[in-house]
């Protein structure tokens, strides 16, 4: 009984955690973020997709290596699509009045 009502109340938290829907701009612009990192990872990932499985030659078949290339790709997707949500579409850099933070560097 008691772990019941734990679950019941458990079951009601969470489901007082659930987010507001996204509106039509976010979705838009959720979209577009996914499509352009979408483009980028097809760039990327060119020679591995084109790749095909030939047994009997030495580095033919996918290695750990390819499979750590196909990861590394995707989690530069996924920061992709992140930055772009959190910053707008400039690359992943912050902005002050719609202008591009110039990263600090030395000159010489």
């Amino acid at each position: 009984m008691k772990s019941s009502l734990m679950a019941l109340a458990a079951a009601l938290l969470l489901a007082g955690c659930a987010g507001q829907p996204q509106s039509q701009a976010d979705q838009a612009d959720a979209a577009a973020c996914t499509n352009a990192a979408d483009a980028g990872y097809s760039n990327s990932t060119l020679d591995q997709q084109a790749r095909t499985l030939q047994n009997g030659l030495r580095y033919g078949a996918p290695t750990q290596v390819f499979d750590a290339e196909r990861l590394g790709a995707m989690s530069q997707r996924g920061q992709a699509i992140q930055n772009c949500e959190e910053y707008g579409n400039q690359s992943g850099s912050p902005a002050v009045n719609g202008v591009p933070v110039v990263a600090p560097h030395i000159v010489n």
